[in-house]
């Protein structure tokens, strides 16, 4: 990958930028690390190309966004060259996706080194030599990740599917430490499209934004992708779930409902959530099904195992027998990857039952 020579200021306009940031300061941040950018510091291009992309006090502006993560990654930018590789996976672009990551490893930022040993399969001490990331970069099978496992079905009509060893152990692993320090009590959508707190849900979750994937996180995407044939576009950000002894997500539907007019405006401008992913992160709990409610279906998955369901009806509107709740562990701790998928075709307005 061809670098441009990294560009910094003396650092004092990061140290402000940032402690602006922190204050709720968004436009006096953005001045500052628009200044630096200007004059090619990386780790303010780097961050405000993430402040961009997430829009995070600021309009969002994914073209310029990247734009900046880019630049800054060409610079030497290691935090860069790590997000640089989410961004082209997006595309798709997997070579390049893992050129970014090898770079970010060989500049010494450790995250990017974790997951390389990681996609790699790698559990010992990487040497000095400069092609140790490159040997660990070529071991990565990504068409692997595009192959999931065959599943088993628990309903035929409505759709629901068991499918074992969806993650390999380390995996998951890696997504609850990933998400172990994001961790905040769950919220549940609103007529108005908020998210809110509600007495029916009390565990606690780590939602994703692009600008906090990871090229782990991306390929979990790839696997999910290919095990309904739809393409990135599709995707929700995605969560991790956690369930204490006793928190629990009482009795719930997935799907947004189309008679509700903020949720119908939203289903119009992003398809409807037609399809539910999850991956049982963890095992050793008490209790902690996946109950739904109407069918008489529960699961409860090893390690590794996903849950997949359509929330739809052939003719894309909701479908009420889907109704589940996540039963609270007796023993433990519950842990789940939860992916939504949307369908822009499922938009159907059939009346509710």
């Amino acid at each position: 990958m061809r670098t441009r020579p990294p560009l910094q200021t003396d650092g004092s306009f990061y140290a402000r930028a940032a402690a602006a940031q922190a204050a709720g300061r968004y436009d006096e941040a953005v001045q500052l690390l628009w200044q630096a950018s200007q004059q090619g510091d990386v780790n303010c291009m780097s961050l405000l190309g993430a402040q961009l992309i997430s829009g995070r006090g600021v309009r969002p502006d994914l073209q310029a966004g990247t734009q900046f993560i880019l630049e800054a990654a060409q610079r030497g930018g290691a935090y860069a060259c790590a997000l640089a590789s989410v961004l082209v996976a997006v595309g798709r672009d997997w070579p390049r996706a893992l050129d970014y990551l090898q770079r970010s490893a060989e500049l010494g930022h450790e995250p990017a080194r974790a997951q390389l040993k990681l996609l790699a399969g790698f559990k010992g001490e990487v040497g000095s030599q400069a092609s140790a990331w490159s040997q660990l970069r070529r071991r990565i099978d990504v068409k692997a990740w595009g192959a999931p496992p065959p599943g088993r079905a628990l309903s035929e009509d409505p759709s629901i599917e068991a499918v074992p060893g969806f993650l390999p152990a380390g995996v998951c692993d890696w997504l609850m430490e990933r998400a172990r320090e994001r961790l905040a009590p769950a919220m549940v959508l609103d007529r108005n499209m908020r998210q809110i707190r509600s007495r029916t849900r009390s565990n606690s979750s780590a939602a994703f934004e692009l600008v906090y994937m990871d090229l782990v996180m991306m390929l979990v995407w790839e696997r999910a992708a290919a095990s309904w044939g739809v393409g990135f576009g599709a995707m929700e950000a995605p969560q991790v779930l956690h369930y204490g002894v006793g928190q629990q997500f009482a009795p719930h539907d997935d799907f947004l409902y189309p008679e509700v007019p903020d949720q119908a405006a939203d289903i119009a401008a992003r398809g409807q959530r037609a399809r539910t992913l999850l991956i049982y992160l963890n095992d050793g709990f008490g209790g902690g099904e996946t109950d739904f409610c109407t069918l008489g279906v529960r699961f409860k998955g090893d390690k590794g195992d996903a849950l997949t369901f359509t929330n739809v009806l052939a003719d894309g509107s909701p479908d009420r027998r889907m109704r589940h709740a996540g039963l609270p562990p007796t023993s433990g701790e519950k842990w789940l990857f939860s992916q939504w998928i949307r369908d822009p075709g499922a938009n159907g307005n059939a009346p509710r039952n």
